[in-house]
C-alpha cells in the first residue's frame, strides 16, 4: 500500500475515533478503510450504541471488546475473521450482529448466550451448520445464512419463537427439522438452491407464513392434497424439474410454476399487501441501520483534525 495513502487512512480514523469520544456520539462507521486490527483507542467510546467496522482486514478482536458494554448493533461484515470471536458474548445488549463475508466455518456454542440478539446475518461465510445452541436466542426475528454450506439445521432452531424472516437460500438442506411448525411468527422464508425435493407438510400449519421461495431445488411433483392447506402463502416454484399443467395454475394461482417467470412481475403489482422487499429474494447481506452515524462534512471536519492527532498513528 502507497504509505502517504496508508498515512492518510489511519488519521482519518483517528480522528473520527477521537470526534465520537468527545462528542460521546451513539454511532460509528469506520468502514472500508484497510484496517488489518482493531483500533484500541475505540475502546475508550463507552457510549456507542452502533458500531460499523466492516469492509477491513480485521482477522481478531480485542479481549477487552466488553468495554463497548452499551453496543446494540455490531457490523463486522466483510473481514478476515476466522473463527466465531467469542468475546462477542460480553455484548449482552447487542441486539443485530453481522458476520457476513467472513470465513467463519462455526458459529459455536458461544452464539447462545446472546440473548438479546433480534437480528443475525452470516451470510457468505463457510458454514457447515449451525449450533444446537442457536435456539436460544429467544428474541431472534431476522436470520440470514445465505450462501453457506448448511447441510441439516438442528431441530433446535425451531424453538427461536419470534422469528418473522429467515433465509436459507444457496445451502446443501434436504431435510426440514420435524418441529419446524413451531415458527408460528415466520412470515417470510427463503430456501431457494437447496436440495429439497418436497414441500414439507409442516409448512402448512404456518400461519403467519406469507412468502416461501423454493426456487432451484429438486421437486419433481406437488402433493396437491397438502397444497389446498397452504393457498395463504405465495410460493416460488421456478427452476424445479416440475411437470406444470394449465389445471395446476387454476387450482393454485398462489404457486409460481416453472415457465411462469412473468407472474412473479404480476403478483407485485397486483398485490397491495406484499412489497418487493417481501417477494423478492432476501437481501444478500445485514438490514442494519448505520444512517446518522457521520455526514461527508464530518469526514472533512476530521481531515482537519489530522495534524495534531498524527502522534497517535502508532497507537494501532
Amino acid at each position: 500500500m502507497n504509505p502517504i495513502y496508508d498515512f492518510i487512512q489511519r488519521n482519518r480514523v483517528l480522528a473520527k475515533i477521537e470526534k465520537a469520544h468527545s462528542t460521546k456520539a451513539p454511532n460509528l462507521a469506520i468502514d472500508d478503510f484497510d484496517l488489518t486490527t482493531f483500533p484500541e483507542i475505540l475502546l475508550n467510546c463507552h457510549e456507542l450504541h452502533s458500531l460499523n467496522i466492516g469492509h477491513n482486514k480485521i482477522s481478531v478482536l480485542p479481549l477487552d471488546l466488553g468495554n463497548l458494554k452499551n453496543i446494540q448493533h455490531l457490523s463486522l461484515e466483510y473481514n478476515r475473521i476466522d473463527k466465531f470471536p467469542e468475546v462477542i458474548k460480553e455484548l449482552q445488549h447487542l441486539k443485530s450482529l453481522n458476520l457476513c463475508n467472513n470465513p467463519i466455518q462455526d458459529l459455536t456454542c458461544v452464539i447462545g448466550s446472546l440473548k438479546s440478539l433480534e437480528i443475525l446475518w452470516c451470510n457468505n461465510c463457510c458454514l457447515t451448520s449451525l449450533p444446537p445452541e442457536i435456539g436460544n436466542l429467544k428474541k431472534l426475528d431476522t436470520f440470514g445464512a445465505r450462501h453457506n454450506k448448511i447441510n441439516k439445521l438442528p431441530n433446535d432452531i425451531c424453538n427461536l419463537e419470534n422469528l418473522k424472516w429467515l433465509t436459507l437460500e444457496d445451502n446443501i438442506i434436504s431435510i426440514i427439522p420435524k418441529d419446524f411448525e413451531k415458527l408460528q411468527m415466520l412470515v417470510h422464508l427463503n430456501l431457494n438452491k437447496n436440495n429439497l425435493s418436497y414441500i414439507p407438510n409442516c409448512f402448512s400449519q404456518m400461519k403467519n407464513l406469507k412468502y416461501l421461495h423454493m426456487q432451484s431445488n429438486e421437486l419433481f411433483t406437488i402433493n396437491e392434497m397438502m397444497m389446498v392447506n397452504i393457498t395463504h402463502v405465495k410460493i416460488n416454484l421456478l427452476k424445479n424439474p416440475i411437470s406444470t399443467s394449465n389445471e395446476l395454475d387454476k387450482l393454485f394461482p398462489n404457486i409460481i410454476l416453472p415457465g411462469k417467470e412473468n407472474q412473479v412481475f404480476d403478483e407485485l403489482s397486483s398485490d397491495s399487501d406484499s412489497s418487493s422487499d417481501d417477494w423478492e429474494n432476501s437481501i444478500d447481506s445485514s438490514d442494519l441501520n448505520y444512517s446518522a452515524t457521520e455526514s461527508e462534512s464530518d469526514d472533512e471536519e476530521c481531515l482537519i483534525e489530522i495534524p495534531k492527532l498524527s502522534k497517535y498513528l502508532v497507537t494501532f
